[in-house]
Parts: structure tokens; C-alpha cells; sequence
């Protein structure tokens, strides 16, 4: 995360269901990363090395009675379930019952969601429930606050945080089930830049995203995206997701965030050393000009050539005017011998590639 940070082309975002506190513990000294915590409600966009950061939230924090009502009868429900537990942070309460028993507690879930829905009718909340296959959860958190959300006001808000006003690129990985609205949107947005692409061309639209994803508008970006924009959405394991694309594990999640350091940070200033034949060339041929922070040559730099291109440039040959040599074939064992003839080792002569 600190390379890609490094290269001012990138921004650079960790978004997680953690609290503030944990997150700048963990990577508050990364310049230039933005942090989003508690899946999005509180933002503290890209600062400077030594530079505190600042924190503002997604949603204006208005009512905050609903979290004592909420509390209240969570602990009901705490209380007759055993191995229950209310967890509570600065935007939202939870009553957690993955260490309950597996069905009673699923039974205790559903109820309590009904409880709190009607009981929380008049105020401005969400309430989640997650399954023990998403760690066996009721959240009660403000109303608007999803990682899907905070994606786009960040690309709403790129002009000020990146040296583009449009997005060229985006990668948006994820792991669970509260990142699927940030991987739908995204999918949405890459899909809705492609679409427009394909109508420009004339080419068939494309067949229709899956109907397990829960579309939304995602129009208010427009401005912000580049015509070329490439997404790319990935889930980590193989499941059901919005992302169109997953990888295996956190080993290969590695691997591709070690990628994608190498292109970011790669030097296009240094070639191959075929290319450094053009030093001693008096005249400027067509090609990518070479340009060092220590010195300038003044010569445009060509592709790399083939091993025998240089060999004939060397020596003055033109590959066009040369005629082609067809290889002679031995006739028999005694012709094919007979061309061989020993010679003496030259230690001196030793090439490694």
C-alpha cells in the first residue's frame, strides 16, 4: 500500500467495518492512503506525510435517541439467549449470536429484527441481518451508510483528492458480505462506461448484469468518468458476488497488489541493452525519447530490436538488401563430419546470458 501510494496517479483506499481507532492504529502513517471506517461513515481522505488526519462523516448525524431504545431491547433478547452479546461503536449496535446455539439463535435473530423494525419505524436507521454464514449478526446503523455509498462519493470527490478529474482505472476488492454494495456499484458503474463505449461504436449492447445484483443510480458519476474507464470488481473465494472477477485466497490477493506495484513504480527510463547501441548513433531515429533525471542525450530512443537486427546494424547491413541464405544440408555422415574441425578452448571467451 505504501508504493502505490507513492505514485500520485494512484489513489489509494482501505475501507473497512473497523472503528476510526483501529484503522489509523494500523495505517494512519501511510501518506496519501484514504481511510474509511465502520463501512464507510467515517472518511478521512488522503493527507500528506505529517500531516494529522482528519476525520468527516458520510451521513449527517442528526437523532442518536434510537441507540438507547436499541440497546434496551437488545438486552431482552441478550438475556435469554445464551452465548449472545451486544457490541457497540460509534455508529452502530449489533447483537451477536455466532457463539449461540446455531438454530435457537438464528429464531432469536428473526424475532429480534421484527422487534426492532417496528419499534424503530420513525427514525432515521437500517437494521442488517446477517446469517452465521455472515458471523450471525443484527446491526442497527444510520440510514444511508453502505461501502457502495462511500464509492461513489469518492469518485465524486476525485477533482480534490487526485491530480485527474476523471477515473481511468478502478480495482475494488473484497472479502464478505458488507463489501457487495461497494463491488455492485462499482460493477454498475464500469458497466454503464462500457455500454456508452459500445453505443458510440455501434456495436450490440451487452447481455444484462446478473438479477441478484440490486441496482442502483449510478448517473451521478458520470462527470468523473474517463471514457476509457476499465473496472475491474473481485471477491476473495470462490462464492456467490456482485464482483464479476474472484481470486482464491489472501496469498494471491498479495501477489496481485505486488503486480500492480511493479507497473506502478516500474521506470520507463531504463531499456534494454540492445537499445544502448543508440548512444554512438549520430543521427535521431523515430521512437520514444530518453530522458534522465542526471542527463539528457538528446536521442529518441526505438523499441527494442532482435538480437540479429543488431548484428546487422552493426555492420552496415540492410536487412532488406540481404538475400537469404537457405542452410545446407549434409548428404551424408562423412560430408557432415568433415565440416567439423576442433579448436582450441579460448578461456578468455566466455559469454554468460
Amino acid at each position: 500500500l505504501k508504493e502505490l501510494c507513492k505514485d500520485r496517479k494512484n489513489t489509494v483506499f482501505v475501507v473497512s467495518g473497523k472503528e476510526r481507532h483501529s484503522l489509523t492504529k494500523v495505517f494512519g502513517d501511510i501518506p496519501r492512503l484514504g481511510l474509511a471506517a465502520e463501512h464507510g461513515m467515517y472518511i478521512s481522505w488522503p493527507s500528506k506525510k505529517g500531516e494529522r488526519r482528519h476525520w468527516e462523516t458520510l451521513v449527517p448525524i442528526t437523532d442518536r435517541s434510537w441507540r438507547s431504545l436499541t440497546m434496551t431491547i437488545m438486552e431482552v433478547y441478550t438475556s435469554r439467549t445464551h452465548g449472545s452479546y451486544i457490541e457497540e461503536t460509534e455508529m452502530k449496535v449489533l447483537w451477536q449470536y455466532r457463539d449461540a446455539d446455531l438454530e435457537f439463535g438464528y429464531l432469536q435473530a428473526r424475532e429480534l429484527e421484527d422487534h426492532l423494525s417496528n419499534c424503530l419505524r420513525g427514525f432515521p436507521v437500517d437494521i442488517l441481518h446477517g446469517g452465521m454464514e455472515e458471523g450471525g449478526y443484527v446491526e442497527v446503523r444510520p440510514k444511508g451508510v453502505n461501502k457502495g455509498v462511500l464509492a461513489m462519493k469518492v469518485i465524486k470527490n476525485l477533482p480534490a483528492i487526485s491530480q485527474s478529474d476523471r477515473i481511468d482505472f478502478a480495482l475494488t476488492l473484497g472479502d464478505d458480505h458488507c463489501d457487495e454494495p461497494m463491488l455492485s456499484v462499482m460493477r454498475q458503474i464500469g458497466r454503464r462506461v462500457q455500454d456508452a463505449r459500445r453505443v458510440r461504436k455501434g456495436e450490440d449492447p451487452l447481455p444484462e448484469l446478473p438479477s441478484t445484483m440490486t441496482l442502483v443510480d449510478v448517473s451521478g458519476c458520470d462527470d468523473f468518468l474517463a471514457p476509457t474507464l476499465e473496472v475491474f470488481t473481485c471477491t476473495v473465494g470462490k462464492k456467490p458476488s456482485a464482483a464479476a472477477n474472484y481470486l482464491h485466497d489472501v496469498n494471491e490477493v498479495q501477489e496481485l497488489l505486488e503486480a500492480l506495484v511493479k507497473v506502478s513504480t516500474r521506470d520507463h527510463r531504463f531499456y534494454s541493452s540492445v537499445d544502448l547501441r543508440n548512444y554512438t548513433q549520430d543521427q535521431v531515429n523515430a521512437g520514444r525519447r530518453f530522458e534522465s533525471p542526471t542527463f539528457s542525450t538528446g536521442l529518441v530512443i526505438p523499441k527494442s530490436m532482435s538480437l540479429d537486427q543488431l548484428q546487422q546494424g552493426a555492420l552496415g547491413e540492410n536487412p532488406a538488401e540481404k538475400k537469404e541464405e537457405r542452410p545446407q544440408i549434409s548428404s551424408n555422415l562423412g560430408e557432415y563430419l568433415g565440416a567439423i574441425q576442433d579448436e582450441e578452448d579460448d578461456e578468455d571467451g566466455v559469454f554468460f546470458f
